[in-house]
């Protein structure tokens, strides 16, 4: 299954996440990704309810995005919250893959 008007897909992490991520320049993800068994991915429409959902009581978050052709090949598109087709990345994140970042 692919969401085919897609060009990016979004990451949010905690700024002691990116900091690791930015030093061993790869990212194999978090706690609750480990446990999963995937990164936990999010198309920008869905982003706003990711950061509402896991991250509104932090001070301040990384969010950065991703071409879709970098990942392709672990990249899943799998029903998830809301029932919504989400990307989940099977694998881990190239630090050169980060295309922009924006900090909130």
């Amino acid at each position: 299954m692919k969401n085919k008007k897609e060009s990016f897909v979004y990451r949010v992490m905690l700024n002691n996440e990116w900091d690791e991520f930015k030093k061993k320049k790869k990212f194999f993800g978090n706690k609750l990704d480990i446990q999963s068994g995937f990164i936990h991915l999010s198309t920008k429409s869905q982003i706003k309810n990711t950061i509402e959902k896991y991250y509104k009581n932090q001070d301040s978050i990384i969010i950065f995005k991703i071409n879709i052709k970098d990942i392709a090949k672990n990249l899943k598109w799998e029903i998830s919250r809301n029932n919504q087709l989400f990307p989940h990345l099977y694998g881990f994140i190239n630090f050169i893959d980060v295309k922009k970042t924006k900090l909130i």
